[in-house]
């Protein structure tokens, strides 16, 4: 009989009593051990004696509020998974909880289906965690008892995806591994026998190798390390290693154990999150300074109680605040179409029938600025199976772009063609067009186009990128003709045969 798959104890710290009973009930009658905290005092009470490896965490409670309980958390029960279950989704506090930790974020309120959703992630992602810790801890113990085996050590160490040396107490290195010798640049070059500071060369880990030798009491170390360039062809090499002592019956250290991982990918994924930052950052400071300005205005009576100018004033204002929300709206999605197992409902979806309706929802747009919509459907309807929310977002983005681009008095067809294959979509407008270079860029996150046409625009230029990752995660494509002052043409292609493998189905 297969094993029946454990759920970790869920902690609900929530101030409101309704919500709190309510999260409790949502998760209790699907058959997870939950337990309620009314403050984030309580909850670290009930931590310091109690094992909850998973907590979903309001924001704003009285005292101490969820950032503090999330930071001393931290530090008295580091890897623990949290959920933020607030109201309070601004892009900061999305930020700070992202940097402290967070796994996701559910906005209040909600529905069961979305809570679960991001539960059963949580879940899923404390699982994983256990199984990796389980395996961790067998290969240690399996390396440590194969000091004397060395035929059954080499199969073992060969079949690593790691990079593996052993230093002996001469400070040689006597194994090694293929994935050691790439990683250290020596693929036709064997390790053993060999002095260690000829194989890594790092005079700070060989020191530390030397003295771990030399120590007794010696315990593991991690290190980070980069390999330079040898050659324009190739790039660094960030590594992460793990010096292990292994010992004798008697505790007697014989020898080290160092554990090799390339860790360039995630360097580079720290590099690009800190722009990511700083762009959303940037993007953020202008709206709200604006916002600010107006405000000044009004407090300081410039405007004389005119109620004509206030209107206006708040009418900017409100534009302001508009952008600023779906720029939370956006990233929000993009986090979601970036979460490895991002929940999706996959149905047929009548794709004649919904941009049918999308069309006539945005026809007011459009007539503000006496801008015709021409819908071309094809006579020939297919259904697509895919997350219909999906699909809506690839020709709302598609159709609103097309609108707000658009010159006075311009017109927009959306054309639909069904193949055997494939499902093509066409948004194409008079608008003011593309340049090469700009065209290049499409699909870049915060990239617009920026001139004396596009200045009075509002968008965040999440946009097209969020098309973009939809139309891929359904091994689609996107493709952009465009010439400046003519026009643009969008085409999206969907697959019907992987319209159903969408990455993260």
């Amino acid at each position: 009989m297969p094993t029946p798959e454990i759920n970790p104890q869920i902690l609900i710290v929530e101030d409101e009593r309704g919500m709190r009973e309510g999260i409790f009930r949502i998760l209790t009658l699907r058959g997870l051990q939950a337990f309620k905290a009314a403050s984030g005092e309580e909850a670290l009470k009930m931590i310091e004696t109690g094992n909850y490896p998973l907590m979903l965490v309001d924001l704003k409670m009285p005292g101490m509020d969820g950032f503090e309980l999330l930071e001393r958390v931290n530090r008295l029960r580091p890897g623990t998974i949290y959920v933020v279950v607030s109201a309070f989704a601004t892009v900061e506090s999305i930020v700070k909880t992202t940097k402290m930790g967070t796994f996701d974020f559910v906005v209040k309120p909600f529905i069961p289906d979305d809570l679960m959703a991001v539960v059963n992630r949580a879940i899923e992602k404390w699982r994983s965690t256990k199984e990796t810790e389980r395996l961790r801890a067998e290969r240690e113990a399996h390396l440590l008892q194969l000091a004397a085996e060395k035929s059954r050590l080499k199969t073992i160490m060969q079949s690593i995806g790691d990079g593996l040396l052993v230093v002996n107490i001469e400070n040689n290195v006597v194994l090694d591994n293929a994935a050691a010798r790439s990683l250290l640049r020596r693929i036709d070059e064997p390790c053993q026998c060999v002095p260690v500071r000829e194989v890594i060369p790092n005079s700070e880990v060989c020191d530390e190798i030397r003295n771990l030798l030399l120590d007794p009491k010696a315990h593991q170390i991690k290190l980070e390390m980069e390999l330079p360039p040898r050659n324009e062809q190739e790039t660094p090499v960030h590594l992460r290693l793990t010096l292990a002592p292994f010992r004798d019956e008697i505790d007697k250290v014989l020898g080290i154990m160092v554990l090799l991982s390339d860790i360039t990918e995630t360097k580079a994924y720290e590099r690009m999150k800190t722009m990511f930052i700083s762009m959303v950052a940037h993007e953020i400071k202008a709206p709200i300074a604006a916002i600010e300005s107006y405000l000044n205005l009004i407090e300081a009576g410039a405007l004389n109680s005119d109620m004509k100018q206030i209107q206006e004033v708040a009418s900017r204002c409100l534009e302001r605040s508009g952008s600023l929300l779906a720029l939370v709206k956006d990233l929000l999605e993009i986090t979601r179409q970036e979460t490895i197992q991002r929940y999706r409902i996959i149905e047929k979806v009548d794709v004649n029938e919904l941009v049918s309706k999308l069309v006539e929802f945005h026809r007011s747009q459009a007539n503000d600025r006496h801008i015709t919509i021409e819908l071309t459907a094809s006579p020939i309807s297919r259904c697509l199976l895919a997350d219909a929310g999906d699909i809506e977002r690839i020709l709302t983005n598609l159709l609103s772009n097309a609108i707000k681009y658009n010159q006075e008095g311009g017109k927009v067809w959306i054309r639909l063609d069904f193949t055997a294959t494939v499902l093509k979509i066409e948004v194409e407008d008079t608008g003011i067009g593309l340049k090469q270079e700009e065209i290049q860029r499409i699909g870049e996150e915060f990239f617009r186009v920026k001139n004396e046409k596009t200045r009075a625009i509002t968008g965040t230029g999440l946009g097209l990128a969020l098309v973009n990752r939809i139309v891929k995660s359904y091994n689609g494509a996107l493709e952009v003709e465009s010439f400046p002052e003519k026009g643009s043409i969008f085409r999206v292609l969907l697959p019907f045969e992987g319209s159903n493998n969408g990455k993260g189905n």
